[in-house]
C-alpha cells in the first residue's frame, strides 16, 4: 500500500510539474542586458549570433562561417563582425564592425552528427574595449542545475534582425538520451524541457546564458510526436579548445572539409 501511495504521488508531481511548465516568451533584449553578443555576417547575408571571447576573437557557430553544405571556409575578408547594436539593420553610434583576419573552425566537426559546431573568428582589428556596448562574455563553468531557467539570444527571424531572448528550463541531461542520438549521450550536451512556443527555432549557434554567464550553444532540434526540445553543447567543455584558438599561429589546412570524415 505504502509504494502504491508512493507511485501515485510522484505521478501526480510529475503531472502537475507539466502543467506547471510556463510558455516560452519571446521578448526584444534592451540595450546593454546581453553586451557579448555580435552579428556575423557572411556572403550568404547571413546575422548569425557570436559571442565576444576577447577584443580580438569571437566564438560562433562552424556553419555560420562556412559555405553551403559546410564544405570550405569561407575567405576571413569576407566574414564581418558588428557589435554594440541591438539591431542588424539599425545602426548606431555604438556600433563596431570588424572584418575576419582568420576563422579557425573545430578540427572534430562532423556535419551529419553535428558534433563540435563551433568556430572562433580572429579580428583583424581588435574590438575597443572597455566599451559602453560591448564586453567580453562570463562562461559558466559550474554545472547547470535540473530546472534552471535560462536566456537564449537569437536573431529576429523576421522584420529589421533585431536581437531578442526567451527563457528556457533546463531538463535532466540523462531525460535527453531518450532520444536515441549519440550526439546527446556526450556530456557536454545540454537539453531543455519541451519548447511551448510554435514561434521559436533554434539556429545553430544561438548563445545560452545562465544567470549572465555564457552557458550553451544550440546545436539541434528534437521533434517527437507532437513535442520539441532544443539541445545545446555546454561552452565549458570547449574552454581548452577556445584557449588554444586565441594563441593559434597557423592557419586552418588548405582544402580542409569537414565532409570528408
Amino acid at each position: 500500500m505504502g509504494r502504491f501511495v508512493l507511485a501515485f504521488v510522484l505521478l501526480l508531481g510529475t503531472v502537475f510539474g507539466c502543467w506547471a511548465q510556463t510558455d516560452n516568451a519571446i521578448r526584444p533584449i534592451g540595450r546593454g542586458e546581453y553586451p557579448s553578443v555580435v552579428y556575423v555576417s557572411t556572403p550568404r547575408d547571413l546575422q548569425c549570433i557570436g559571442v565576444v571571447i576577447d577584443a580580438n576573437h569571437v566564438l560562433t557557430s562552424a556553419t555560420c562561417v562556412m559555405t553551403n553544405q559546410a564544405a570550405s571556409i569561407y575567405p576571413a575578408r569576407l566574414v564581418q563582425v558588428s557589435g554594440g547594436d541591438i539591431s542588424a539593420t539599425s545602426p548606431t553610434n555604438n556600433r563596431q564592425t570588424r572584418t575576419a583576419q582568420h576563422i579557425f573552425v573545430h578540427e572534430h566537426f562532423r556535419v551529419r552528427q553535428n558534433d563540435n559546431n563551433v568556430a572562433i573568428i580572429r579580428l583583424a582589428e581588435p574590438f575597443h574595449l572597455p566599451s559602453n556596448a560591448i564586453e567580453e562574455a562570463h562562461i559558466r563553468m559550474r554545472v547547470v542545475p535540473e530546472g534552471y531557467r535560462c536566456d537564449v539570444v537569437r536573431v529576429a527571424i523576421t522584420g529589421n534582425r533585431v536581437l531578442q531572448a526567451y527563457d528556457v528550463t533546463i531538463r535532466n541531461r540523462n531525460l535527453c538520451d531518450s532520444c536515441c542520438l549519440p550526439l546527446f549521450k556526450q556530456d557536454a550536451s545540454l537539453c531543455t524541457e519541451i519548447i511551448t512556443n510554435n514561434d521559436l527555432t533554434l539556429s545553430q549557434g544561438d548563445a545560452m546564458f545562465c544567470n549572465g554567464d555564457l552557458t550553451a550553444l544550440g546545436t539541434t532540434t528534437v521533434t517527437s510526436d507532437s513535442t520539441r526540445n532544443f539541445h545545446f553543447i555546454q561552452v565549458r567543455y570547449l574552454t581548452h579548445w577556445i584557449n588554444e584558438q586565441l594563441n593559434r599561429a597557423h592557419p586552418m589546412p588548405v582544402g580542409w572539409n569537414p565532409n570528408d570524415f
